[in-house]
């Protein structure tokens, strides 16, 4: 809700040479014709004589070879009138047309033939809106239809145009070309706002009142030519607002991290935030950038500058501006930024590029800009970089929150909740934030609360989302209260809406990261994990495909993923069933391989929006033939099979399988950050990532854990989902093999629980120990340890078949030491 507006640069303004300068949407040489549109010839209901012809005009032509005749006749059928039109429909089922970037649209018109009765007819250009209705809608009256009324037809003859601003101007259209407006006879409410970048179709009618006698006759001939538009619309793109990154992009990284700091902004208040980039070490090429729909910048490429504040150490070096319209370099405009004459010195300085600055590529297109990268440019180094306010052109930046969604309802289904809500009225562009806790929710930051997913950018009216209900290792009996907040477009979140109750539902047991198999040994054996529960991936349990991917069926690629760690090492063994294995490309990610996507680090609320590197580091392992990669960390070489600790090959009779280790300090030092250390009951972010090449040195299908990663997990943990570690005795606290130097109980993992749950404690000499649960009324219901006991660390699993869901408490006593600790069983 764009009530405080905020600017920081100067106002560019339009030139007249601009504004004259028309963009073609269709020049009417050639007739329209069903290989260019879906067309239409629509006359009034009980008419028998109403008629449309288009023909070609090749004589009266404002531009170009030829122009379009349109020949009406129209009868007053109805008692309101009648009318004649055609209609233009986008002709791609799966496509709209996007009119944002344009102010005006434009339409040279010849009036040959004026109407044969003075003032009964006019002109309507319609335009048809499926922001509200699905995108292969071809009937104006299951849309939005938006009207303008052109009083044209009694024109004598000459070539005039017509400039129709694209905007909605409400009922004030009806007073002549000033805008459309949603007349509400025909098509439907939707939103009622004209969404520009939703255009189906584009409708011509000739509009007869009910002046004269029913069923007269009222005809005449208009010669079109030059359909197209004027004017720049103020179109900036905000890559990052000062708060949060803008609506519409993905974020991604490489060769390093980037995330939002929180406080970190340049006005050094801590009221705003910042990108932080931390460039991985030895990385000679390492950013960030941002992907989009193709976006329309043509008309602002001489006009716009990117702008943006920096924060970086000195001896950083030349900074490499892209933005692109491809993949390709010719596809790319490329800007050097110089260090300043005296060097960057760690404090903010402004940066403002003029678009027109960047040196363009041969097949660089402005009209279909998709992509803006900041990077080094060779000269990486291993710096933490800053940026705040990343735009172009002069963003409306706003700062009011907008309202609360209202009536959060949750509707239980098999190992997830539904979640709906009602849309916030009067906000554009908004999107909504999903939380849970198994406490009421009061303040969405708060420890305990997590995310089930931000930014979830739905259609308007239409909020919905359904939270996959996963617990650790077994199906268990979950309690969940959920709350929903908006976010506008300027980052601005509001206050939530809460279910006033706890929502009971079963979770789904999935496989863990649990302790390192006994016998490990990196040789394609997988024996040793025989005990160990597994991600299990294949196409007939429903794993997701990445859209425009192909599996086809659980013998085309089928997978085994196992995950274990000790203080040490992460283990892993992935047993592959597939057809055909081809590792031929040239491009790591082509070849039949898997990708771990992993953050080191118990998360506790919202996941990372970018890669972020140090203390909580996010990886994406690319386990090739005989090495290990970090694909977003310039894919380093971890470790590879000379080790030892690397096993890669083919097994019979399809498939291969992979077996390694790789140690938590040689992980971190590919980039500097800390080194992990494990612990029972962490929540860690996770995804996999199947790749599946059927020869040809080409993939042709990606099969991923996370229904969410449409191919995205490599640009943000968003899209990951989590598992957790479980059993990992070593890494709580002393080693298992050492002696412990105090007596200490441990919190049970997991916590809640079902069915069982796992009691870790520490005895520093040998001791008369007693291990005691009792229920919440004090009363003992079972005895697990009785006994004298050496000095050392103990896990006991505890199942509790015959026990009622309920709070629960454990004792141990050793010696004179006693220590009480509380659990919850939910079954």
């Amino acid at each position: 809700m764009k009530k405080c507006l905020q600017t920081i640069v100067v106002f560019l303004a339009l030139s007249g040479l601009l504004n004259a300068q028309t963009i073609l949407f269709d020049s009417f040489d050639q007739v329209p014709d069903s290989t260019r549109y879906d067309l239409q010839i629509i006359v009034v209901d009980g008419s028998d004589t109403s008629n449309v012809e288009l023909s070609q005009e090749t004589s009266i032509v404002a531009e170009g070879a030829a122009a379009l005749r349109y020949d009406y006749l129209v009868e007053q059928a109805q008692p309101w009138g009648g009318f004649s039109k055609f209609q233009l429909f986008n002709l791609d089922s799966n496509a709209v047309w996007n009119f944002l970037p344009f102010e005006n649209l434009v339409l040279r018109y010849y009036n040959d033939v004026p109407s044969s009765a003075t003032g009964r007819v006019h002109l309507r250009i319609l335009l048809t809106d499926v922001s509200d209705a699905p995108i292969d809608t071809y009937n104006g009256g299951n849309a939005e239809l938006w009207y303008s009324f052109e009083y044209i037809l009694d024109d004598a003859p000459g070539w005039n145009q017509i400039v129709l601003p694209l905007e909605d101007v409400g009922p004030d259209a009806f007073a002549g070309s000033n805008g459309f407006y949603r007349t509400g006879w025909a098509g439907l409410t939707g939103n009622d706002h004209l969404d520009l970048d939703k255009i189906k179709g584009i409708h011509f009618e000739i509009s007869l009142d009910a002046s004269g006698a029913p069923n007269s006759l009222v005809n005449g001939s208009v010669i079109f030519d030059e359909l197209g538009f004027q004017g720049a619309r103020e179109l900036p793109q905000v890559y990052f607002n000062g708060k949060t990154f803008g609506a519409g992009f993905n974020t991604f990284a490489f060769a390093g991290g980037m995330t939002i700091e929180e406080g970190a902004g340049h006005e050094g208040d801590g009221s705003t935030n910042a990108i932080r980039w931390d460039q991985a070490p030895g990385q000679a090429w390492t950013g960030f950038g941002f992907l989009s729909d193709p976006q329309f910048l043509t008309f602002r490429w001489d006009l716009d500058s990117l702008k943006f504040w920096i924060k970086a150490p000195s001896g950083v070096g030349e900074l490499r501006m892209v933005i692109a319209s491809g993949d390709a370099p010719e596809q790319e405009a490329v800007y050097i930024l110089q260090e300043p004459g005296g060097g960057y010195n760690d404090t903010w300085t402004q940066v403002g590029i003029p678009l027109s600055a960047f040196s363009n590529g041969v097949s660089f297109d402005t009209s279909a800009v998709n992509k803006f990268v900041f990077m080094s440019n060779g000269n990486g180094n291993g710096h933490t970089i800053f940026v705040d306010n990343l735009w172009t052109g002069n963003p409306a930046i706003d700062v009011i929150a907008p309202n609360a969604p209202v009536a959060p309802t949750v509707v239980t289904d098999n190992f997830s909740n539904l979640v709906t809500w009602l849309d916030v009225p009067g906000e554009e562009g908004e999107t909504y934030n999903l939380y849970y806790s198994e406490n009421p929710i009061t303040d969405v930051s708060a420890s305990g609360v997590q995310v089930v997913d931000l930014g979830l950018g739905r259609p308007e009216n239409s909020g919905s989302w359904s939270h996959l209900l996963f617990s650790p290792l077994t199906d268990a009996v979950v309690s969940y209260y959920y709350a929903v907040t908006a976010t506008d477009a300027a980052g601005n979140e509001s206050a939530p809406g809460v279910t006033p109750s706890p929502i009971s539902n079963t979770a789904k047991g999935i496989a863990v990261i649990t302790q390192a198999p006994v016998n490990f040994a990196a040789d394609g054996n997988l024996g040793e994990w025989s005990a160990i529960k597994p991600f299990e991936l294949k196409p007939s349990a429903g794993s997701h495909i990445v859209t425009n991917t192909t599996i086809d069926g659980d013998g085309d690629l089928s997978y085994k993923v196992y995950l274990a760690a000790d203080k040490d090492y992460l283990y892993f063994a992935f047993d592959a069933d597939d057809d055909v294995v081809d590792t031929t490309s040239a491009n790591p990610w082509e070849k039949d391989s898997p990708d771990l996507f992993l953050g080191l680090y118990n998360q506790d609320g919202a996941a990372h929006l970018g890669y972020k590197r140090g203390s909580t580091p996010d990886y994406q392992l690319r386990f090739l033939p005989f090495r290990l990669e970090a694909a977003n960390l310039g894919n380093v070489v971890v470790t590879n099979s000379t080790t030892g600790d690397y096993f890669w090959g083919t097994k019979f009779p399809i498939g291969y399988v992979i077996e390694g280790r790789v140690s938590w300090a040689d992980l971190a030092a590919v980039a500097g950050d800390s080194v992990f250390s494990p612990q029972n009951g962490m929540r860690i972010p996770f995804d996999l990532a199947l790749n599946d090449a059927d020869g040809g040195g080409a993939r042709q299908g990606i099969m991923t854990w996370s229904p969410y990663n449409d191919d995205t997990s490599w640009q943000s943990p968003k899209f990951w989902l989590n598992t957790w570690t479980e059993g990992i005795v070593v890494g709580i606290g002393d080693d298992l093999a050492g002696i412990p130097e105090t007596y200490k109980l441990e919190q049970n993992y997991p916590n809640p629980f079902n069915p069982s749950t796992t009691i870790v404690y520490r005895l520093p000499q040998a001791s008369d120990v007693t291990l005691v649960i009792y229920n919440a009324l004090g009363q003992k219901v079972k005895t697990l340890i009785n006994e004298k006991q050496n000095a050392g660390t103990y896990n006991i699993t505890f199942n509790p078949k015959d026990l009622a869901t309920g709070v629960y408490f454990y004792r141990l006593k050793a010696n004179d030491f006693s220590q009480v600790r509380k659990m919850l069983l939910m079954k």
